[in-house]
C-alpha cells in the first residue's frame, strides 16, 4: 500500500506540473512557463543537494 501511494503520488505530481506548464503555454504566458519548469527543477535540484549535504554532515 505504502509503495503504491508513494508511485502514483509521484504520478500525479508530475501530472501536475506538467499539465500547469500546459496551460501556462496555452494562455500565451510562454515565458512563465518557462521560468517555472527552471525555477522549479533548478530549485529542487539545488535543495536536494542542501539535504545531502546537511544529511552527510549530520552523519559525519
Amino acid at each position: 500500500l505504502l509503495l503504491a501511494v508513494g508511485v502514483l503520488g509521484g504520478f500525479t505530481t508530475f501530472s501536475t506540473f506538467s499539465y500547469e506548464t500546459l496551460a501556462l503555454i496555452q494562455d500565451g504566458e510562454a515565458w512563465r512557463a518557462f521560468l517555472y519548469v527552471v525555477f522549479s527543477v533548478f530549485l529542487g535540484l539545488f535543495l536536494v543537494l542542501l539535504g545531502y549535504r546537511l544529511g552527510g554532515a549530520l552523519v559525519a
